[in-house]
């Protein structure tokens, strides 16, 4: 694939991710949701084009994000995470694949959530809960409940992005070469 055209498709996918984002100005209690769905478009830049055109998609989204729409809670979620999460899980699953032990890339994708979360927790602790169900923070388990809550929440996250990653190479990809 050309330069060109990789250029067209990496910049097609970070106003596609932007778009998701700006639902969150319309629909602000699904603002976590739209933040995952635009981190699924990147996978599409990084299968296509490569891991620079899609970490050049991603942050251009992030930036754009973060400029320009009313609600930057998802822009902030998808720059901390979701953005550039396709990018880190197919670097750790080719690793995983080589060393041929999965229980390895599971290890790693926990700990880049749980680096990321921490981050998201204490540099924006106001957007973190604002995505979060009220009253989370309120009782003394809520904390606990988060331990527990988003770990299995990321692993589902993470086995329903493996199936749409297959679906798209088997469906898409060849319509797209």
């Amino acid at each position: 694939m050309s330069r060109t055209k990789k250029l067209t498709f990496s910049a097609l996918i970070a106003a596609l991710c932007v778009l998701c984002l700006a639902g969150s100005a319309l629909l602000p209690r699904i603002t976590l949701s739209l933040a995952a769905l635009a981190g699924l478009f990147p996978a599409a830049a990084v299968i296509v084009c490569g891991y620079g055109w899609a970490g050049g998609a991603s942050a251009t989204a992030a930036l754009l994000a973060l400029l320009l729409l009313p609600d930057k809670t998802a822009g902030i979620w998808f720059a901390c995470f979701f953005g550039h999460y396709p990018i880190w899980k197919a670097l750790i699953e080719r690793f995983q694949t080589e060393r041929k032990q999965p229980w390895l890339g599971w290890l790693l994708k926990l700990l880049g959530f749980a680096g990321c979360m921490c981050l998201l927790y204490f540099a924006f602790a106001s957007f973190f809960a604002a995505a979060l169900p009220e009253g989370m923070f309120d009782s003394g388990y809520g904390r606990i409940v988060l331990l527990i809550v988003l770990p299995i929440a990321f692993v589902v996250y993470d086995v329903a992005f493996s199936i749409l990653i297959g679906w798209f190479r088997i469906n898409v990809l060849p319509k797209l070469k």
